[in-house]
This record gives C-alpha cells, structure tokens and sequence, in this order.
C-alpha cells in the first residue's frame, strides 16, 4: 500500500534518475517534486479537522485527489514561487507518480477518478492490495540503491 513514505521515495528516485541525464533535476528541483506527490494527499489533513468540528469537508476536497484537483493545487502552489512554470511542472512530475502508484491498487470503492470531470470511470490495476506492505519495502530499497549510485556519481564527478 502506497503511504506518504512511499510516494515520496518514487518523487526521489524518479527524479534522481532522470537527474542522472539531466541537470534541471538537480536537488531543489526533486523536492519540489517530492512535495508535489504528497498534493493529491492533502485532503487526507482535513481529516481531523472534520472529526473535531463534526462538519462533513470531504465534499469539499475529495477533488484534490484526482489528477484535476491536483492540477489546480500545483498551479496554485506555483504561483508562490519566482520560477512559477518549472515549479508547476516538477509540482506535476510528483503527483504523477503519486497517480501512478495509486492505480496500481486495489480499491473495494472502484478505484480512482483518473479524467474527472470528462469521465466518471473510475480505474484501478488491481496489483497491489490495501494490506501489502512489499511494495514499500521495494520501493525503500531502490531509494537506497538510487541514492548510493547518486552519492557515488557525485563523488567520482569531484575527484576528476
């Protein structure tokens, strides 16, 4: 089951190995995009906030966790930023792999709204179950793998 850890340790390793090609995936950039895997969860912190006050928000903010609502946070999020357009794209790279983690499960409610507003279709792969928890421990292991290669890469680049 893909947890906040896990959406994350993608961001990063997604990002850190493009950055092996690319230079504009430099580390400001991959957190950036780090945070932007997290925005799809964001209603997930009304939560509590819905069981102190007794109000019902979940009308109000399910939206941010299909890709449009996520959309609109990351533009709006941007905007606090100078580099406004490479904010939004890193902001879109990281809920992207969000999305992507997130179709691989198995939802008992039919998965996820993946073109809301278009389509009320919901979709879902069906590989990995709400109780499995291999997946993170994967995804743990090939951030230390991506991390020691990048350490690595880096430390070679400043002995030459």
């Amino acid at each position: 089951m893909p947890d906040w850890l896990t959406h994350i340790l993608v961001a990063y390793s997604v990002c850190t190995v493009i950055g092996f090609r690319y230079k504009q995936f430099n580390t400001e950039n991959t957190v950036i995009a780090m945070v932007g895997a997290l925005l799809p969860d964001l209603y997930k912190l009304a939560i509590p906030i819905q069981n102190f006050s007794g109000y019902d928000l979940s009308i109000f903010i399910s939206t941010f966790h299909m890709p449009i609502g996520s959309l609109i946070l990351a533009a709006m999020f941007s905007l606090l930023f100078k580099e406004k357009k490479l904010v939004f794209l890193f902001l879109i790279l990281g809920f992207l792999t969000h999305f992507g983690l997130d179709l691989l499960m198995t939802y008992y409610t039919g998965g996820i709204y993946l073109f809301y507003p278009l389509s009320w279709s919901q979709y879902q792969l069906g590989l990995i179950t709400t109780v499995d928890y291999n997946v993170n421990i994967l995804v743990i292991i090939l951030a230390i793998l991506v991390f020691g290669i990048s350490h690595y890469q880096n430390k070679s680049k400043l002995t030459n």
